[in-house]
C-alpha cells in the first residue's frame, strides 16, 4: 500500500515537470526568431529549464537534456543575451552533477557576450564560495570561468578608499577563497605556452624534459582539460600573456594578503615577461613577511623543490635574507644539491644565463649560510663539512686547476667571477666553528693551496687567497702535541720548499701566514718558516713582511689577545735546529725530516743572513729578563735597556751564568765561523759584530768566555778592515776575548810591532794601524778588570798608546784622532795612564777641547774619562785637574747642539762620580775579577768636593735669564741626578733640584721643559716621602695658579723668532727688543703690554710641560682638591699640543677610574665648559671648553646632561660665529657630534624616552630664531644639518613638530638660495631667466631642505594634517621666493600621492588656494602649482572639481593679456597628463576648452591645449559630440572685449565647421540642432574685421554652407543673408585676405545652385583678372589674388546650368579669361587645371549634342589652350597636355556641337597637337600629347 501510494504521488510531480520542460521549450522556440525577445525568455526560464536536469525523474533528466540542446541551437546568434549571473548562483546553490556541467557550458558562452562593466559585476559573484568546489572538473572549468573575467577586472590605486575594500569587493573577504585563488594564480605563472598547447603523452614528455613546477593535474587544471583553451586564435581562448599581466596586477592588490601572495608572487618574478617581474619584484621589495618564521622558511624550501630554475632563484634570494633559514639543514642541503645537478654535469639542464643566474643565487645563499649559521640556532656544524665538498666538487666539475673555457667570452668570464666566489665561499663556511676532521681540514687546505699555486687566473687568485685566510679560524692556535699540528707543519714545510719556477705563483706568503695564524709562537718550526720567508730570495716583499711579523711577539701578542702572557721559543732549541748537528734534535721533533732542513737552510737561511742569529740573540735576552708582555716598539726598548739600565745587563749576565752554557756558545761559535775572514767587509758584517758583541758584554768568563778565547785570532783580519765601525766592533770583541786567551802575548807583540813599522801617514795601512790601536786600549782595559795577572806591562802599553794619542792630536787625520781618543780614553777609565806633568795635562786637556768645541762628542766622553784615574786628584792645591775639565766642560754652554750637551752632562757625572756614576759603570762590558771590582769601587770612587760645587754651579745657573745658559745647567742638572742619583750628595740637596726644574718648566725652548719633566720625575722617584709631598704642593700650585712671574734681563727670550715680526724681516723675541720698540715708537706703556702678553704665554709654556715624560706620574698617587677636575678635564683640550698631552698624561695619571670622576663631578665639569665657552676671555678656553664638551657627553646617557641639552645647544652655536677660526671649527666639531649623538639615538631607537626627551628639546630651539632663522650663515647651517638628520631618523617621535619643520623648511627654500644666483638672474634677459627658472624649480625637489620636507610628510597622519593644512595654506598665500612656491606645490603634490586618504577634507580649501597661485607671474611656480592641482583633482569632491574648472573657464575668458592664458593652459595640460581620469569626469567642461583654446592666438597657448586635445580626443566624433559646449565657448570668445579671444573663438568655429565637414562626407548634411547652433557664431565671426588667420573662416564658410542645405533652403531671407556675407567678404579691402575671400565666394556660389552668380562674381574679380602691372614687377601677393581672381572666374558657375547646358557656361567662360590673359600668364597651373576640371564637368554633364553655335566656342578654348606667347615650365605644359585631353574629350562628345561639321577644326588640333608633341623636349609631355592626338583620330 506504501508503495503504491509513493508511486501515484510521484508520477504526478513527474508529469508537472515534464510539462514546464515542454512549455518552457515551447516558448523558447515561439521567440527563437526575435534575439531581444529570446534574451528575455532566457533570462526568466533557462534557469527552471536547467533545473529540471537534475531532477530524480529520469524521463524529466532526459526532457530536460533535449530541451537544452534547442536551447543551444538557439542561442547560437551572439545577439542572444545568457542570464549569466542566474547560471553562476545555480552553479553553486546545485548538488546535482548534470545541472553544473550544463550551467558551465552556457556561462562560458554567455561570459563572452557579455560587456565590461557587466563582466566586471559578476567577479564577486564568481570568486565567492569558490573555493568550496570538490568537483576536479568542476573547479578546474569554474576557475576557467575567472580566468575568462580576470582581464575585466579593474583594480583601484595603491592607498585609496576603494584599494582598501577591494578585498570584500572583489568576492575574497573568506581567506580559504583568497588562499585558493592566489595558489593556483602562482601556478599560472608557471604554465608556459608549450604546455597548455600540449596534450596527452606529449605533455608527460615535456614535463620530464623541462620541468616547470607543475603537475599533469596542475597542466589540466589550468587548461580545463581543453589544449585550445590557450590556443591563439582559436574561437574563445584565453592570451596567456595578458591572464599572467592581469594576474600579478590583482595579486598586488588588497585583495590578498602578504602571506597569501607570497608564493604566488614569488612565481610571478621568476617569469621571463618584464611587465610581470617589474610588478612582482615591487612586491616582494614592499612585503612586510617574516622571513625569520618557520613556517614561511619551510614553504620557501617546499616550493623550491618543485620549482623550476627562474622561480628557485627568487627564493634562494630570499632565503639567503633569512637566518633561520640556515637551521633548516636537510632542506638546505637538498636544495643545494638540487640545483647544482641542474646546472652541473652530463644531465644539465639548465644551461647558459639562467644557469649563471642560478649559480650567483647559490653562492648568494651559500654565503648567507656561512655568516648566519653560527648565529642561528640548534645549527649543527656538519651541514657546513658538507657544503664545502660540494662547492668544491663545482670547482672540480668546470676543470681543476685551470678552468676549461666554455661558450662565449662574457659567459666565461661571468663564470669565471662565479668560480672564484665558490672559493671564498668555502673560505667562510670551512671558518671557525666548522666541524671538519683533523685530516679532512688538512687536506681541504692542502687543496686550496694548490689551487692557488696552479690557477692561471690572477682574479681567482684572490679569492682563493681570501678562502684560506678564512680557513685560519678554523685551524686556530693547534698545540704541539697534535697530530693535527704535526701534520700541518709537515705540509707547510712542504709548501715552503716548493719551488717557484714550478707554480703560478709563490704561496710563500700565504704558508707564512698560516705558520704566523695557526701555530703558537713558541713553536721553533713556525719560526723557521718565518725565518725562511724573511731571507728568501724573492722580490715580493709582502713575504719578507710576514715572515718579520711572525718573528715580532709585539705581533705574536696582537694575534692571540687573549693569552695573558707569550710564551717565547726557546732559544736553546732554536740554536741548535740551525747550528746544532741534526742527529741531535729531541726524538718528538724528528718527524721533520732532515731534508726540510737542509731545504731551508740552502733558500736563504744561511752564513750570508745574520737574520737568525739576529733573531736568536734577541729571543735570548727577552728570555733573560723573563718579559712575555710586549709593546710596539720593543726592540729599540730592549736597545736601549742594553745600553742604559744597570739592572737590565745584570739580570742578563746572571741569566747566562746559571743557564746551560752549550747553547751560547754554539752561537758564538756559528757566529764566528759565519762572518767573513777576507780583507774586505762583506754585507751583514756589522750585524754579525754585533750579535757576538752584544752576547760577549754578557757572557761569564770562565764558562764561555775563556772557551771562545780560543778563537782569537779569528777575529784579526776584521781589526784591519777599513770600515771604522767595523774596527771599533771587532776590537771591542778582541778586547774582551783576547785577555783570556793564550795566544794574546804573542798577538799583541804582533800588533805592536805592525804600529811601529807602518808610517803613521800612511793611507794604505791605515786600517791596520788604528784597528790594532783600537785593540791596545781595548786588550788592556778589560784585562785590568779581569785581574792584574792578564795584564802583563800594561804601564809601558798605556804609554806607548798615549804617545800615538798625542801624535794623533798633532799631526794626525781626523779618523786616527778619534780611534787615539777613544783607545786612550778605555784606558783612563781603567786607572792605566795619566799626564806625567801639569804642562802634558794641559796640553792633554788642549787637545780635547778643542776638539769638544767643535762638537765632537768622543773627545768629550774622552775629558770626562781623563777626570776618572787616581792621579787625576793632584798633588798640591794648586793643581787641580779635575778643576780644569771641569771648567772646559762648563764652557760647553753656548753650543746649540743638544747631544754635545747632554755628552757634556754624562762627562761631568763622570768627572764627579767616577764608577760610582751609572755613566761609567754602563761601560763596563767584562766580568771583572774580585780584585778588579775592589780596586776600581775604592781607588775610583766618587769625589764629594766636586760633586757639591758642581750642584751649586748649576743649580745656581738654572736662575739664570741667558737662555743658553739655562738650557746647558738644566740638562746637565738632570745628567748628574740622572747618573748619581744614589750618592748621599745627590739626595741631600734633591729639594733644590726640585726648585730649579720647577723653574725651568716656564722656558720657552721645549727641550728645557722637557728635561725639566724628566728632572723632576726622576726627583720624585728618589727623593723620600716628605719630598714628594712638597713637589706634588708645587706641582698643583704652578698648574692651578693663573699668573707666573718672570724675572727677565735683557737677553731674556720672551717670545719665539717669528711669532711678533716688525717688518724687514726683523722680530721681537728678548726684552732688549721691547725696551728697544717702546723707545722707537714713544709709547712706554708697550713695555707692559708686551710683558702681558709674554707672561700669559710662559703661563701656558708651564702648562705644557706638565704630564711630559713621566712627570703626570708625580700626581698619580696624590690627594687633590676636588675643584682640580673641572679645570685639569678643560686643559686636556687646549689648542696647545704640549699642554694638551701633558694634562692628558696628568689626567690618565690622577684619574684611575674615568667612570667615578665623571659620575662625582660630572655637574661640576659641565658647569665649568659651560661657563668657560661664553664667558671666556681668551680664545684658547673657549676652544678648548667645546672641544671638552664634545667628549664630556660622548658615550654618556641622555639622563646625565638631559638638563644642560638647551643650553649646551645654544653656547655651541653662539660661539660658532666666534671671531677665531679655530674656535669656530671646534664649536662646528661639537655640534656635529651633538648631531651625531642624536642620531646615533634615533637610529638605534627613536622612540625611547631619551630620544623624545632629547627631541623635544633639541627642535624647538634649532626651529626658533637661535637656530634655523638665525642671521649668522654658520649657524644657520649647523641648525639645518642638524634638523636634516634627526628627520631623517625621527620616525613617529617626530610627528608634533612636523607642521613646523616643514613650514620652516620651505621658507629656507628661498631664503638659503646663493646670493649670486639672485644677482645673476636681475641681470639676465627674459629668455635666460625661463632657463634659469627651470634650473631653479629643478634644484628645489633635489635640496637636502626639500628631502627634509618629504621626509617629514612620511609621517603625517590625521592629527599631523590638521595642525599642518592652515599653515600650509598661511604659507602659500604669503611665499615669495619661487623656490618656496615650488616647494609648496610638491609638498601638496606629495600630500595627494601618499595621504591621498585623509586629504578629502582639505582639498577644498587647497584647490580653492590653487586658483589663485596657477596664476603666478613665474612660469615655472605656476607650472608648479598646476601639478598640484592636478594632483589633489584626484581626491577632490565633484562640486570641488566643478569649482576649479568652472574658474579655469572664468579665468581663461577673462583673461587681460595671453600670460594669464598660459597659465590657465599649463593647469589644463597638468590635468590631462597627470590625471587623466578626473579629466575624463571633467571632459564636458575642459574637452571643449581644450579645442577651443587650441586655437588661441598665442602659439604657447595653442601648443598646450593642443596636446591635451591630442591626448583625450577621438577626432570628428568628440568634436560633433561637444558641438553645443564648443559653441557656448565661442560665442564667449566672440562676446569678449578682447581680440585675441574674438580672433581665437572664429578659428575655433571654422576649425570645426572644417572637421565636421570631413565626418559628414562630400554630401553629407550637419544635423538641424548643430546649424542652429553655428550659424549665429559663424555669422559673428564672419563679420569681425580681417585678422591673421580670418582666411580659415572664410574657407569654411562654403563648407557650412555645402553642409547646412537644410537651414537656408527653407529660409530665403537667411538664404539672401548669407549671399550678402560671401559678397561682403569677397568686397573686403585687405590684400592678404583677399585671395581666400575670392575662393571662398567661388566656393559659395559652386553650393548655392539656387544662385547664378557667375555675372556677380566675374565683375567682382575682373579688376584683378588683367593687371596693370608688367609681370616682372608683379609682387608675391598680387600674383596670388590674380590666381584666385583667375579660379573663382572658372569656378563660379552655377552648376545646375553646367549640367543642363554646359556649352552656355563654357561660353561664358572662355567670354571672361579671353579677356583676362594677363591673369593666365601670371596663373598658368591654375589656368590649365581649372580648365581640366570644367572640361571635366561638362563631359559628366547630362548633355549629348549641343547646338552648332558652340562650334565657334570649341574654337576659341582650343586656342587659348594652345597659346605659347612665352615659355612654359614642364609642370605647366603637362598641365596643358591634361587639359586638352580633358578638352578633346568633351569636344569628341559634342559638347562643342556635331564633330561632324567641324572638320577644318579637327585638322588645325590634330596639327598642332602633333607638332607639340614633336617640338616638346619631355618624353612625359609627348607620351601624353601623343595619347591625346590617338583620342583625337578615335
Amino acid at each position: 500500500m506504501a508503495s503504491a501510494s509513493a508511486s501515484a504521488s510521484a508520477s504526478p510531480n513527474e508529469a508537472a515537470e515534464l510539462k514546464l520542460i515542454s512549455s518552457i521549450r515551447y516558448k523558447f522556440a515561439s521567440v527563437s526568431g526575435d534575439e531581444k525577445k529570446l534574451s528575455e525568455a532566457l533570462r526568466s526560464q533557462l534557469v527552471p529549464l536547467l533545473g529540471k536536469a537534475g531532477s530524480q525523474h529520469k524521463p524529466v533528466r532526459d526532457a530536460a537534456f533535449q530541451a537544452f540542446i534547442s536551447v543551444n541551437n538557439f542561442i547560437k546568434p551572439v545577439g542572444v543575451v545568457l542570464p549569466v549571473a542566474a547560471l553562476i548562483d545555480q552553479y553553486k546553490k546545485t548538488t546535482s552533477p548534470m545541472v553544473k556541467q550544463l550551467d558551465l557550458g552556457l556561462i562560458k558562452q554567455g561570459i563572452l557576450r557579455l560587456g565590461e562593466p557587466k563582466r566586471r559585476e559578476l567577479v564577486p559573484e564568481v570568486l565567492r564560495g569558490i573555493s568550496k568546489e570538490t568537483s576536479p572538473s568542476g573547479s578546474a572549468g569554474f576557475f576557467n570561468i575567472f580566468l575568462r573575467l580576470l582581464p575585466s577586472i579593474k583594480i583601484p590605486g595603491r592607498g585609496i578608499k576603494e584599494d582598501l575594500s577591494f578585498r570584500e569587493d572583489i568576492g575574497l573577504s573568506d581567506s580559504a577563497d583568497a588562499s585558493y585563488v592566489a595558489r593556483w594564480l602562482g601556478k599560472l605563472f608557471l604554465l608556459r605556452q608549450d604546455l597548455a598547447l600540449a596534450a596527452g603523452d606529449e605533455l608527460e614528455k615535456m614535463l620530464l624534459a623541462s620541468p616547470s613546477g607543475l603537475s599533469r593535474e596542475d597542466v589540466a587544471f589550468l587548461t580545463n582539460n581543453n589544449p585550445t583553451s590557450w590556443k591563439p586564435g582559436a574561437p574563445a581562448s584565453l592570451s596567456l600573456p595578458e591572464c599572467k599581466t592581469k594576474a600579478v596586477n590583482v595579486l598586488a592588490s588588497g585583495a590578498f594578503t602578504e602571506e597569501e601572495r607570497y608564493i604566488p608572487i614569488i612565481c610571478a618574478a621568476g617569469s621571463a615577461d618584464s611587465r610581470i617581474t617589474s610588478i612582482a619584484d615591487d612586491v616582494l621589495k614592499r612585503t612586510s613577511v617574516d622571513l625569520e618564521k618557520k613556517e614561511v622558511v619551510q614553504s620557501l624550501y617546499n616550493a623550491h623543490k618543485t620549482f623550476p630554475a627562474a622561480q628557485r632563484i627568487q627564493i634562494l634570494r630570499l632565503l639567503s635574507k633569512s637566518v633561520i633559514a640556515c637551521s633548516f639543514e636537510n632542506e638546505a642541503v637538498q636544495a643545494i644539491k638540487q640545483d647544482f645537478e641542474l646546472v652541473s654535469g652530463g644531465n644539465a639542464s639548465v644551461l647558459g644565463l639562467e644557469a649563471l643566474r642560478l649559480h650567483k643565487s647559490l653562492l648568494a645563499f651559500l654565503s648567507s649560510i656561512a655568516r648566519n649559521s653560527s648565529v642561528s640556532t640548534n645549527t649543527d656544524s656538519s651541514m657546513r663539512p658538507t657544503l664545502v665538498l660540494i662547492l668544491k666538487d663545482y670547482i672540480l666539475a668546470q676543470g681543476w686547476p685551470a678552468p676549461e673555457t666554455k661558450g662565449s667570452q662574457s659567459q666565461f668570464q661571468e663564470e669565471q667571477r662565479i668560480r672564484g666566489n665558490a672559493y671564498e665561499t668555502i673560505g667562510i663556511l670551512a671558518a671557525k666553528g666548522c666541524h671538519f676532521e683533523p685530516k679532512a681540514k688538512i687536506s681541504l687546505l692542502r687543496w686550496l693551496i694548490q689551487s692557488f699555486m696552479l690557477d692561471p687566473t690572477p682574479n681567482i687568485a684572490i679569492h682563493i687567497e681570501s678562502a684560506m685566510s678564512n680557513m685560519m679560524s678554523l685551524f686556530g692556535l693547534t698545540t704541539d702535541a697534535s697530530p693535527e699540528s704535526k701534520d700541518l707543519k709537515l705540509m707547510l714545510l712542504e709548501f715552503m720548499a716548493y719551488p717557484e719556477e714550478k707554480c703560478q705563483r709563490s704561496v710563500r706568503h700565504v704558508v707564512t701566514r698560516f705558520a704566523n695564524n695557526c701555530l703558537p709562537y713558541h713553536d721553533i718550526h713556525a719560526r723557521c718558516l718565518d725565518l725562511l720567508a724573511l731571507c728568501t730570495r724573492s722580490e715580493r716583499q709582502d713575504i719578507a713582511e710576514e715572515g718579520r711579523r711572525g718573528l715580532d711577539p709585539w705581533w705574536a701578542t696582537k694575534l692571540r689577545p687573549n693569552d695573558d702572557a707569550l710564551v717565547l721559543p726557546d732559544w736553546a732549541k732554536l740554536v741548535h735546529m740551525f747550528f746544532g748537528p741534526s742527529q741531535d734534535l729531541p726524538a718528538e721533533e724528528s718527524f721533520v725530516n732532515e731534508s726540510y732542513k737542509q731545504q731551508i737552510l740552502a733558500d736563504g737561511v744561511n752564513s750570508s743572513s745574520p737574520t737568525p742569529v739576529r733573531y736568536i740573540t734577541r729571543i735570548l735576552f727577552l728570555t733573560a729578563l723573563n718579559e712575555n708582555k710586549f709593546e710596539m716598539g720593543w726592540e729599540s726598548q730592549l736597545e736601549m735597556r742594553l745600553q742604559n739600565d744597570l739592572e737590565t745587563r745584570e739580570s742578563i749576565r746572571k741569566y747566562l751564568a746559571s743557564a746551560d752554557w752549550r747553547p751560547a756558545l754554539t752561537l758564538l761559535n756559528a757566529i764566528i765561523d759565519s762572518i767573513p775572514k777576507g780583507e774586505h767587509p762583506e754585507p751583514h758584517c756589522e750585524e754579525w759584530l754585533n750579535c757576538l758583541t752584544e752576547i760577549l758584554s754578557f757572557a761569564p768568563s770562565m764558562q764561555i768566555i775563556r772557551p771562545i778565547a780560543s778563537r782569537t785570532s779569528s777575529l784579526m783580519p776584521m781589526v784591519r778592515w777599513n770600515d771604522q765601525k767595523l774596527r771599533q766592533l771587532a776590537s771591542k770583541a778582541f778586547g774582551v776575548m783576547a785577555p783570556l786567551c793564550n795566544e794574546s802575548p804573542a798577538l799583541i807583540d804582533q800588533m805592536l810591532q805592525s804600529i811601529n813599522e807602518v808610517p803613521e801617514e800612511a793611507a794604505s795601512q791605515s786600517g791596520l794601524y788604528q784597528g790594532y790601536l783600537a785593540c791596545l786600549g781595548s786588550y788592556y782595559s778589560r784585562a785590568t778588570y779581569y785581574g792584574d795577572s792578564y795584564a802583563r806591562n800594561s804601564s809601558d802599553i798605556a804609554q806607548f798608546v798615549y804617545d800615538k794619542f798625542k801624535f794623533a792630536m798633532q799631526d794626525g787625520s781626523q779618523e786616527l784622532a778619534a780611534v787615539a781618543t777613544e783607545s786612550i780614553a778605555q784606558l783612563w777609565t781603567a786607572n792605566l795612564n795619566f799626564p806625567r806633568d801639569e804642562n802634558e795635562l794641559t796640553e792633554t786637556v788642549g787637545f780635547l777641547s778643542k776638539l769638544a768645541d767643535r762638537g765632537q762628542e768622543k773627545a768629550i766622553w774622552a775629558l770626562g774619562r781623563l777626570a776618572i784615574p787616581s792621579l787625576a786628584d793632584g798633588v798640591d792645591s794648586l793643581t787641580d785637574p779635575v778643576g780644569m775639565i771641569l771648567r772646559k766642560l762648563f764652557e760647553l754652554s753656548e753650543t746649540k747642539r743638544t747631544e754635545v750637551l747632554f755628552a757634556a752632562g754624562e762627562a761631568i757625572a763622570c768627572a764627579i762620580a767616577r764608577w760610582d756614576s751609572k755613566a761609567v759603570q754602563l761601560s763596563l762590558d767584562v766580568e771583572p775579577s774580585e780584585a778588579g771590582r775592589f780596586r776600581l769601587v775604592n781607588e775610583l770612587g766618587k769625589r764629594p768636593s766636586k760633586i757639591t760645587v758642581t750642584l751649586d754651579k748649576l743649580i745656581g745657573d738654572c736662575k739664570a735669564t741667558k737662555p743658553s745658559l739655562l738650557k746647558a745647567s738644566g740638562i746637565w742638572l738632570f745628567c748628574v741626578i740622572q747618573y748619581c742619583s744614589d750618592l748621599p750628595e745627590i739626595q741631600s740637596r734633591l729639594r733644590e733640584c726640585q726648585v730649579a726644574f720647577m723653574r725651568l718648566l716656564t722656558a720657552r725652548d721645549e727641550l728645557i721643559q722637557e728635561t725639566a719633566s724628566r728632572g723632576l720625575a726622576l726627583v720624585y722617584e728618589k727623593g723620600d716621602p716628605s719630598l714628594k709631598g712638597d713637589l706634588v704642593k708645587d706641582l698643583v700650585a704652578s698648574f692651578t695658579g693663573n699668573k707666573t712671574q718672570l724675572k727677565v734681563d735683557e737677553e731674556t727670550e720672551l717670545f719665539d723668532a717669528g711669532a711678533l715680526p716688525t717688518g724687514e724681516g726683523k722680530y721681537i723675541t728678548s726684552y732688549k727688543d721691547i725696551v728697544s720698540l717702546a723707545n722707537e715708537v714713544g709709547d712706554q706703556s708697550l713695555v707692559y703690554r708686551f710683558m702681558s702678553l709674554a707672561t700669559n704665554a710662559a703661563t701656558w709654556t708651564a702648562r705644557s710641560a706638565f704630564g711630559r715624560f713621566g712627570l703626570s706620574n708625580i700626581l698619580s698617587d696624590a690627594e687633590l682638591d676636588p675643584k682640580i677636575y673641572p679645570k685639569l678635564y678643560r686643559y686636556r683640550f687646549d689648542p696647545n699640543p704640549n699642554v694638551r698631552r701633558s694634562m692628558d698624561d696628568i689626567w690618565k695619571a690622577v684619574v684611575k677610574d674615568q667612570n667615578v670622576v665623571f659620575d662625582t663631578y660630572f655637574d661640576a665639569i659641565m658647569d665649568e665648559l659651560l661657563k668657560s665657552t661664553l664667558d671666556g676671555r681668551e680664545w684658547r678656553v673657549r676652544e678648548a671648553s667645546c672641544a671638552a664638551i664634545a667628549d664630556l657627553i660622548y658615550g654618556q646617557p641622555f639622563s646625565k646632561y638631559e638638563k644642560y641639552y638647551t643650553d649646551i645647544w645654544r653656547v655651541t652655536l653662539r660661539v660658532l660665529d666666534d671671531k677665531k677660526s679655530s674656535v669656530r671649527a671646534a664649536a662646528e666639531k661639537l655640534c656635529m657630534g651633538l648631531s651625531k649623538t642624536l642620531v646615533t639615538r634615533l637610529q638605534e631607537h627613536n622612540s625611547s624616552a631619551a630620544a623624545k626627551a632629547m627631541i623635544a628639546q633639541v627642535l624647538p630651539f634649532l626651529l626658533s630664531d637661535r637656530g634655523v632663522e638665525n642671521s649668522v650663515q654658520e649657524v644657520q647651517a649647523t641648525s639645518i644639518i642638524t634638523i636634516l638628520e634627526v628627520v631623517k631618523n625621527g620616525g613617529d617621535t617626530l610627528k608634533p613638530f612636523v607642521p613646523t619643520i616643514i613650514i620652516h623648511f620651505l621658507g629656507l627654500l628661498s631664503t638659503l638660495e646663493p646670493g649670486v644666483v639672485n644677482y645673476y638672474y636681475q641681470r639676465v634677459s627674459e629668455e635666460s631667466r625661463e632657463h634659469l627658472d627651470k634650473q631653479r624649480s629643478s634644484a628645489v625637489t633635489q635640496s637636502p631642505m626639500f628631502e627634509c620636507v618629504v621626509n617629514c610628510l612620511r609621517f603625517v597622519d590625521e592629527g599631523v594634517m590638521k595642525e599642518l593644512a592652515p599653515q600650509l595654506v598661511s604659507t602659500i598665500k604669503s611665499a615669495i621666493g619661487m623656490q618656496t612656491k615650488v616647494g609648496c606645490s610638491e609638498v601638496l603634490s606629495t600630500l595627494a600621492l601618499r595621504h591621498a586618504i585623509i586629504l578629502p577634507p582639505y582639498n577644498a580649501t587647497f584647490l580653492k588656494t590653487m586658483e589663485t597661485q596657477v596664476l603666478d607671474r613665474n612660469h615655472e611656480t605656476s607650472k608648479a602649482y598646476a601639478r598640484a592641482s592636478a594632483y589633489l583633482l584626484r581626491s577632490a569632491a565633484p562640486e570641488s572639481r566643478d569649482r576649479f574648472t568652472s574658474r579655469l573657464l572664468d579665468l581663461y575668458f577673462g583673461a587681460e593679456d595671453s600670460t594669464r592664458r598660459q597659465k590657465i593652459a599649463d593647469a589644463v595640460l597638468a590635468i590631462a597628463k597627470i590625471s587623466p581620469d578626473v579629466f575624463n569626469d571633467l571632459e564636458a567642461s575642459l574637452l571643449p576648452l581644450a579645442y577651443a583654446a587650441k586655437h588661441d592666438m598665442d602659439d604657447y597657448v595653442s601648443e598646450e591645449f593642443e596636446a591635451v586635445w591630442s591626448q583625450h580626443a577621438g577626432g570628428s566624433h568628440t568634436i560633433k559630440r561637444l558641438i553645443g559646449e564648443i559653441t557656448e565657448l565661442v560665442s564667449k570668445g566672440l562676446n569678449s572685449p578682447k581680440w585675441d579671444l574674438q580672433h581665437g573663438a572664429a578659428l575655433t568655429i571654422a576649425s570645426m565647421i572644417t572637421a565636421l565637414s570631413s565626418g559628414a562626407g562630400k554630401g553629407g548634411q550637419f544635423a538641424d540642432a548643430d546649424l542652429g547652433k553655428i550659424w549665429p557664431v559663424l555669422d559673428k565671426a564672419l563679420s569681425l574685421k580681417t585678422f591673421k588667420g580670418k582666411e580659415k573662416v572664410a574657407v569654411a564658410y562654403p563648407l557650412f554652407v555645402l553642409h547646412g542645405k537644410k537651414l537656408w533652403s527653407t529660409d530665403s531671407a537667411l538664404a539672401a543673408q548669407m549671399k550678402k556675407v560671401a559678397v561682403r567678404e569677397a568686397k573686403r579691402n585687405n590684400d592678404e585676405y583677399r585671395p581666400h575671400a575670392f575662393q571662398a565666394l567661388a566656393d559659395f556660389a559652386a553650393a548655392r545652385e539656387d544662385l547664378d552668380m557667375y555675372a556677380e562674381v566675374v565683375g567682382l574679380v575682373s579688376e584683378y583678372l588683367n593687371p596693370d602691372i608688367e609681370a616682372h614687377k608683379v609682387t608675391e601677393l598680387e600674383r596670388k589674388t590674380s590666381d584666385a581672381a583667375l579660379k573663382a572666374a572658372m569656378t563660379c558657375y552655377n552648376r545646375k546650368r553646367m549640367r543642363d547646358t554646359p556649352s552656355t557656361i563654357l561660353g561664358d567662360v572662355i567670354t571672361t579669361v579671353e579677356g583676362a590673359k594677363r591673369a593666365i600668364s601670371l596663373a598658368r597651373d591654375t589656368w590649365f587645371t581649372s580648365a581640366a576640371e570644367l572640361m571635366n564637368k561638362a563631359v559628366a554633364s547630362e548633355v549629348t549634342l549641343a547646338d552648332l553655335a558652340a562650334g565657334v566656342v570649341a574654337t576659341r578654348w582650343f586656342r587659348l589652350l594652345v597659346t605659347e606667347d612665352e615659355v612654359m615650365l614642364e609642370n605647366q605644359r603637362l598641365s596643358r597636355a591634361k587639359a586638352l585631353g580633358a578638352y578633346v574629350s568633351a569636344w569628341k562628345k559634342g559638347i562643342f556641337g556635331p564633330v561632324g561639321e567641324q572638320g577644318s577644326l579637327h585638322e588645325e588640333m590634330e596639327q598642332k597637337l602633333k607638332a607639340m608633341a614633336e617640338a616638346d623636349r619631355s618624353l612625359e609631355v609627348q607620351k601624353l600629347l601623343n595619347q591625346v592626338v590617338q583620342q583625337l583620330a578615335a
